[in-house]
């Protein structure tokens, strides 16, 4: 095991640290990051090595970049322990009285759509401004529900509407900018924020229910639960990828090799839970009911009236939203160069919350595993590793198969039909495939 000598910078000048915005940047964390002693770091001579490569992805001024983070930085991600990237409070179920208006507007929402009566509907809704909510579950639930009025407004007919009315722009486009991220829905609010657990501690599909959709299928109810289920059982994996690149940094292989093989078995998990998809979600209703309501503005875009002058092409609900699975590429070191995913991979990190895109780039920026698991000796190191990027590859095998079920066969032959992401998903998910291998084929397989 290498020792950790350290060595100290005398001197460093002012930097400005990445933590997204302002607002969640401490008066402390602005003096510390000012001090000369805020240079001084404990890296082994391991990290110079050039057997272990570039072990830590990105060496800044501040060791608030790069250090491993521990348990108790996650609440600063909006990230918990136990439950990941879902929240760590249940999701509200209604507003406070005065937007009662829009938890109504909620309830009738199916029987709208189907009877094509919510475009002029919306044009009776009350004006009713966001900005008093300040509760971050209340905050989701406006967001919740704004963001499925204005799918529904776009794709209630059978041609898109192409301008959102003032009175629901304007607020959907407030609340989205208070939570910064896109006017439109995705998986943050149509999955993250939108559950409730009828059996305490369990996030098993059965036992949760949905909080609002868009036609209150059982088919539609149950490819959002499953979806909510797949953070729920995946979210073991966050602690453990914070322990592995912990132990990355102290030399500890066996460590190291153990952490690695809990984040393997939650994306096994990850896929068991994918499958029962099929379930209760058929192709066909999923294509033909589901499907077009969770999907991006068409070109050239939609108009939010009185926000915006100019249409805005925003892309539609996508699992490549989903922080937990961007989460195991960045703990594995899974990079994507290809043309067919790294753009459309980091387009969707604007999907998400703030606190987990920035979650995302501390585990990228921290001690590399992949640079570890290729460089140490140790076998169990190099099959765990390896592992872990068999069940991440296993999971996208299992996620292009039912694409292809759900969307090319219920296509018919169609060359134009696309992920809700917009994606071709084909080419999308096999480049992710063909990359997640190239990261396992980089360690050598235990002798």
């Amino acid at each position: 095991k290498p020792s950790l000598e350290a060595f100290e910078v005398d001197r460093v000048e002012p930097i400005h640290l990445s933590f997204g915005d302002d607002q969640h940047r401490t008066q402390d964390d602005r003096e510390r990051l000012t001090r000369p002693d805020s240079a001084r770091r404990k890296l082994a001579p391991f990290w110079r090595n050039p057997r272990f490569g570039l072990a830590c992805q990105t060496m800044t001024s501040s060791p608030l970049d790069t250090r491993p983070l521990s348990i108790a930085d996650l609440a600063e991600f909006g990230v918990d322990p136990v439950r990941g990237f879902l929240p760590a409070v249940d999701p509200a179920v209604s507003l406070p009285p005065e937007f009662a208006a829009w938890d109504e507007l909620a309830k009738a929402l199916p029987g709208l759509l189907t009877e094509r009566r919510f475009r002029a509907t919306v044009a009776d809704m009350p004006e009713l401004d966001p900005s008093p909510l300040t509760d971050p579950s209340l905050r989701e639930r406006a967001m919740l529900l704004l963001c499925l009025f204005g799918n529904g407004y776009v794709w209630e007919g059978p041609e898109p509407a192409l301008t959102i009315p003032a009175r629901l722009a304007t607020p959907l486009c407030r609340i989205a900018d208070t939570l910064g991220r896109p006017p439109i829905a995705a998986h943050a609010s149509l999955v993250l924020a939108n559950w409730r657990t009828t059996k305490p501690g369990s996030f098993q599909p059965e036992d949760l229910r949905l909080l609002a959709s868009f036609r209150d299928l059982e088919d539609e109810k149950w490819f959002f639960l499953i979806t909510v289920a797949i953070e729920a059982v995946g979210a073991r994996s966050i602690p453990a990828i914070l322990a592995a690149q912990a132990a990355v940094a102290a030399g500890d292989a066996g460590t190291v090799a153990r952490e690695l093989e809990t984040v393997a078995s939650a994306i096994g998990d990850s896929t068991r839970m994918l499958l029962r998809m099929y379930e209760r979600c058929q192709p066909k209703v999923f294509f033909d009911e589901v499907r077009p309501w969770v999907t991006g503005w068409p070109e050239p875009g939609v108009i939010y009236d009185q926000v915006s002058s100019s249409p805005r092409r925003l892309i539609g609900g996508s699992a490549a939203q989903s922080p937990l699975i961007q989460a195991f590429d960045a703990a594995l070191g899974v990079t994507h160069p290809s043309p067919a995913s790294g753009p459309f991979l980091a387009e969707m990190r604007n999907y998400m919350a703030p606190g987990h895109r920035r979650f995302l780039e501390r585990v990228e920026r921290g001690p590399s595993i992949a640079a570890f698991s290729r460089a140490t000796d140790d076998p169990a190191t190099r099959a765990a590793y390896r592992l872990c990027c068999d069940e991440l590859d296993q999971f996208r095998k299992a996620h292009l198969e039912m694409a292809g079920r759900y969307i090319t066969v219920q296509a018919k032959g169609d060359p134009t039909a696309k992920g809700t992401g917009g994606t071709e998903f084909g080419a999308f998910l096999g480049a992710a495939r063909r990359e997640t291998l190239d990261a396992r084929d980089r360690v050598d397989p235990p002798a």
